[in-house]
């Protein structure tokens, strides 16, 4: 009986073709010809880095966007000026306040008294110099935050600047009736230069309040108000 002979061990062929995604065609390389390579994981990030993007953006914001008009620039610069101005007179304020107190005590007491009345004279300046210092320095504080939310484009402190900057024209308003009305209102007169400042702080503080209410200031807070309720973009 013949022995049958061993067949050859199975070897597979080339595998079957198997459709899959095409290469992925990147920048074209110097020369024309375009880059091969592996296509970039599902759900990876194409586009620019945020690095790459204009300044103020991130990926996902359109690139237009509405600048900030002259008008609301220029309400914020005033209120800060506003505020400030007035600080230039606080020494002269304090120094009429000394010599006013003392003044006037002098002549309300008798001879015995005057000892009494220059000391307390002395007393209440010093009492009222920090006092004088810190709130105004408040009041600045307070007048820098609202010149960065008028520039933020924010509608509801706007409304506080107008409210604010109609007590003011009300106050001026007042102040010069009462100096025609009493005869005493001007018998002991601040020095001029305080007088200058405060109407220069006042005139500035109101100038700010109608820049605000023109058209650019009015449509850049419509939009800086469309464009925080509906996503879209400001610089």
């Amino acid at each position: 009986m013949s022995q049958q002979p061993t067949p050859p061990p199975y070897q597979p062929g080339p595998p079957a073709y198997q459709p899959g995604p095409p290469a992925y065609q990147g920048a074209p390389q110097p020369g024309g010809a375009p880059a091969y390579g592996p296509p970039p994981p599902q759900g990876s990030y194409q586009g620019p880095w945020p690095s790459q993007l204009p300044s103020g953006s991130f990926p996902g914001m359109p690139a237009v966007g509405i600048a900030r008009p002259l008008t609301i620039t220029l309400a914020a610069w005033f209120l800060v000026a506003s505020s400030i101005a007035p600080l230039a007179g606080i020494p002269a304020i304090l120094d009429w306040m000394g010599t006013y107190m003392h003044t006037s005590l002098m002549q309300a007491t008798t001879r015995a008294n005057r000892a009494n009345a220059a000391a307390f004279a002395s007393q209440f300046t010093a009492i009222m110099t920090p006092a004088l210092w810190v709130s105004a320095l408040v009041g600045v504080a307070v007048t820098v935050l609202i010149a960065l939310g008028i520039r933020a484009g924010m509608n509801w402190v706007r409304i506080l600047l107008t409210v604010f900057a109609g007590l003011s024209v009300l106050g001026y308003v007042s102040n010069l009736a009462l100096s025609a009305v009493l005869p005493t209102a001007g018998a002991f007169p601040m020095p001029a230069f305080v007088y200058v400042l405060s109407f220069l702080s006042g005139a500035l503080y109101i100038a700010a309040a109608v820049l605000t209410w023109l058209r650019p200031s009015s449509q850049y807070i419509a939009a800086r108000r469309a464009a925080k309720l509906g996503g879209g973009y400001l610089r």
